[in-house]
């Protein structure tokens, strides 16, 4: 295995601190409620142990890209949260994080349009990102799935996913081949007969 600087493994492990310290009030929606920092750790995870990456940018950003989406509650708050994150990461991890952060001021169905719609025209460092995320939570649908959800959610949540892997893929053969087993294996699961 390649060593990574330490400047790159001090990053990271300032993004972590970070995001456990934004996520810390916060839990998954599956069953176990298992704390909602497991989530962007594992993405980061996905990235270097299964992917095969080792661009610090690309792990900090992994485990940061929830942070701005999921721990503010008002436009003021998500400035000064965009503020600090130039500060302490820089520029480069920022716009990372920002590419595939949603808008929450939009509505959800919107929210989901525009993932499909722009994820061709992301970077290749978001592209990864995206494709990385939707991973893990394809996998969380399959081991601990969202209290409530209903088959038929879960199998729309599928084609969703599908959708905007369509414009992810093709940037990091391990993760285009780990989508198509997670989706495979997630319909078989719910018997989804596509």
């Amino acid at each position: 295995m390649e060593m990574i600087p330490f400047a790159s493994i001090s990053i990271i492990l300032r993004s972590l601190d970070f995001a456990a310290t934004r996520h810390k009030s916060q839990f998954r929606k599956g069953e176990e409620k298992s704390p909602y920092i497991n989530h962007p750790i594992q993405v980061a995870n996905l990235l270097v142990n299964e992917a095969g990456e080792t661009d610090p940018v690309l792990l900090s950003a992994a485990v940061l890209h929830d942070v701005v989406e999921d721990t503010v509650n008002s436009v003021e708050e998500r400035d000064l949260l965009v503020e600090e994150i130039r500060v302490i990461f820089g520029e480069e991890i920022l716009s990372l994080t920002l590419e595939v952060t949603d808008d929450k001021t939009l509505i959800k169905e919107e929210r989901k349009r525009l993932q499909v719609e722009q994820a061709a025209h992301k970077s290749v460092r978001a592209k990864k990102l995206k494709s990385a995320d939707k991973i893990m939570n394809i996998r969380d649908l399959m081991n601990c799935p969202p209290i409530g959800w209903t088959r038929n959610r879960v199998i729309d949540y599928l084609d969703w996913c599908e959708k905007v892997n369509e414009g992810v893929h093709g940037v990091n053969e391990k993760l285009d081949s780990l989508f198509e087993e997670a989706l495979a294996q997630a319909r078989v699961m719910y018997r989804d007969e596509r």
